[in-house]
């Protein structure tokens, strides 16, 4: 990978790579390579370390080496001491932060080493500090380049660590909107056939959402389902899976995907009797068997049950 390390360097460095993420402890490298001196390998391993090709891990008392990705072997090697300490600490954090508490339980630093370091680090833009919408008084730190995790930010549901109810019902009122356009004709008078399919799904919802531009952030079909449940416990829509084929089966079935939404009825009027044609008829009074209007000839019930 470098052309600046020694042999024994490379060897363990590349040792290292093929570890990945378990690690690789001085015995392990000394198993897979019985020749290497013991000395010169410590000393290839410090100056690995020193360098910022690689980091150290304590587990159960051994030290286990990690090898730095390329893209961060640069970054790393720039720093020294208790400053690469921190910083490789923070790194590992990954885009959830960490709290200074917290990386001053893992460093076994002095708070006010942790702080000047944290201080050098923010100046030479390597990290940032970001609040938490879970805990809103701890500071967190992470590398300036990631993004922090939804569980820290919130998601597009906040703003500055607050909830913006006012954006999440004007949401959840236009995704209410449009399933109840699609699931009841225009005219009140009549209804969908048992067959009928075109129930929106929430991609369906995200996708009228995004093109009308009721959003300026983009929302994802998660965020969408959210939102959905939202109506489904307040007991305005109902979900089910949508209408299949004949070759369908269990194991075609695509977690959230196959999932469409239909707007419930008033309270006052709601009942399952309304979705047969009989509940909307208005001839019922004279509808009876044998009559000028009867079941078995309804016209409007053998198109509902797609004779």
């Amino acid at each position: 990978m470098a052309t600046n390390l020694t042999p024994l360097e490379e060897l363990f460095y590349q040792e290292c790579l093929k570890a990945g993420n378990n690690g690789l402890t001085s015995t392990d490298f000394s198993g897979i390579h019985p020749d290497s001196p013991v000395m010169d390998t410590a000393i290839a391993m410090n100056s690995l370390l020193g360098r910022g090709f690689i980091e150290v891990f304590q587990l159960r008392g051994e030290q286990i080496y990690k090898a730095l990705k390329k893209e961060e072997v640069g970054k790393a090697g720039a720093l020294q001491g208790e400053e690469q300490v921190v910083y490789n600490t923070i790194r590992a954090s990954g885009n959830e932060g960490i709290w200074t508490k917290h990386l001053k339980s893992k460093t076994n630093l002095h708070e006010a080493v942790i702080k000047r370091c944290l201080r050098a680090l923010e100046q030479k833009a390597l990290v940032k500090a970001i609040k938490s919408v879970k805990h809103p008084t701890r500071k967190l730190y992470m590398l300036m380049e990631l993004t922090p995790s939804v569980e820290v930010t919130g998601g597009p549901w906040f703003t500055d660590q607050e909830l913006d109810v006012e954006f999440v019902e004007q949401l959840t009122n236009h995704c209410y909107k449009y399933i109840l356009m699609k699931s009841f004709p225009r005219d009140a008078s009549c209804i969908f056939t048992s067959t009928h399919n075109a129930y929106p799904s929430a991609a369906n919802v995200r996708k009228y959402i995004m093109d009308k531009r009721i959003s300026q952030v983009d929302l994802s079909v998660d965020d969408i389902t959210m939102l959905l449940d939202v109506l489904v416990y307040d007991g305005k829509v109902e979900r089910f899976i949508a209408a299949v084929d004949e070759d369908w089966d269990d194991e075609d079935m695509d977690t959230d995907s196959d999932w469409v939404y239909k707007a419930v009825r008033d309270k006052k009027a709601e009942s399952a009797w309304q979705d047969c044609p009989c509940g909307v008829c208005p001839v019922a009074d004279f509808c009876s068997e044998g009559g000028p209007v009867n079941p078995a000839g309804c016209n409007y019930y053998n198109k509902w049950l797609d004779f």
